[in-house]
């Protein structure tokens, strides 16, 4: 990838904004909701609830990323970019 394929992707202040709510907050708080009432309803127990809250907050690999995306033909640069940055500011929303 050319680093102007990267500065375009950073520029999209926008589209990269929605991809990290939506992976923080919409995922997290779906995946929540869920595995709150798959507790109440005793289909779990409490450390495996907590658990899938945990996986679902953990943003995604870049090797990963970048295969899906490729597969799919879509944006390589800001898949990538989302996937890094997603890392760098998990290590503070992630519990």
């Amino acid at each position: 990838l050319k680093s102007e394929e990267f500065s375009k992707a950073f520029q999209s202040l926008y589209f990269n904004a929605f991809v990290q709510v939506y992976n923080f907050g919409v995922v997290s708080s779906v995946v929540y909701g869920v595995s709150r009432l798959l507790l109440m309803a005793n289909i779990l127990t409490e450390n495996l609830a907590d658990g899938m809250v945990i996986g679902a907050s953990v943003p995604i690999t870049v090797n990963m990323v970048l295969v899906l995306t490729q597969s799919a033909n879509g944006d390589e640069a800001a898949a990538i970019f989302n996937a890094a940055f997603g890392n760098m500011i998990g290590v503070f929303l992630s519990p």
